[in-house]
C-alpha cells in the first residue's frame, strides 16, 4: 500500500488555488485512513463517514493554508483526532440529555463508554511513551507528536537519519509490546493511524 501521496506538495498547492480535481486526488488517497481511524473510535459506520466529510470540508475551507504545512499527514491526523473527539463529546452530551429526560440512569451511555475508552487508550499510550528510553522518547515525540519528518529530526539533533529511523522503530515496537502486555487490543486500530 502506498504510504505517501505522489507529488503531494504540488497537489496541495493546486488545491489552494481551488483545483477540485486535485482535491479529489487527495480525498481518494486519504479518506480510508480517516474513515478507519474514526470507525475504530466511534464503532459506528455512519458516524465515521460523517467524520470523513467533516475533516475534508475543513481541509477545503482551509485550503489556502495547505501549501505551507510541512507534514500534511500529521496535520490530517490532528484534524481527524479533534473531529472524532468532538463527535464523542456530542454523542455523550446527547445521550446524557436523553437519560435525564427519561429519568433512566441505569442505561449505559455508549457515547460516554467510547469517550472513556478513548481517554484510557490515550492515557495508556502516554504511559507507554513515558517508559521509553530518553532518546527514543525524544525522537518519537518529535516525529509523532510535533509532526517533524525524520530527516528534520536528524538535523535538529545532529544525528544520522538512520539513527532516527532505528530509534523510532524501536520506540514503536516497545509501545506496541506495552499495549499487548496490558491486553489493550482495542487500541490497535488507533495505533495503525497514529503510528506508522
Amino acid at each position: 500500500m502506498q504510504k505517501e501521496l505522489a507529488n503531494e506538495k504540488l497537489i496541495l498547492a493546486n488545491i489552494a488555488t481551488g483545483d477540485q480535481q486535485a482535491f479529489g486526488i487527495l480525498f481518494n488517497f486519504y479518506r480510508n485512513k480517516v474513515y478507519g481511524y474514526a470507525l475504530a473510535i466511534l464503532q459506528e459506520e455512519t458516524a465515521a463517514e460523517e467524520i470523513v466529510q467533516d475533516v475534508f470540508i475543513k481541509l477545503w475551507v482551509k485550503r489556502q493554508s495547505l501549501p505551507i504545512i510541512e507534514n500534511f499527514g500529521g496535520f490530517l491526523r490532528t484534524i481527524a483526532r479533534n473531529e472524532t473527539l468532538n463527535a464523542l463529546k456530542k454523542v455523550a452530551l446527547e445521550q446524557k440529555k436523553h437519560q435525564i429526560a427519561n429519568q433512566n440512569t441505569t442505561d449505559i451511555d455508549s457515547g460516554t463508554e467510547n469517550e472513556i475508552q478513548f481517554r484510557e487508550t490515550k492515557k495508556l499510550l502516554e504511559t507507554a511513551i513515558e517508559k521509553l528510553p530518553p532518546q527514543q522518547k525524544l525522537i518519537y515525540n518529535l516525529c509523532h507528536i510535533e509532526g517533524l519528518k525524520q530527516k528534520d529530526v536528524a538535523q535538529k539533533l545532529n544525528i544520522s537519519p538512520l539513527t532516527v529511523k532505528t530509534h523510532l522503530r524501536d520506540a514503536i515496537k516497545s509501545i506496541k509490546n506495552f499495549l499487548i502486555i496490558h491486553d489493550e487490543i482495542k487500541v490497535v486500530p488507533l495505533l495503525l493511524f497514529f503510528i506508522k
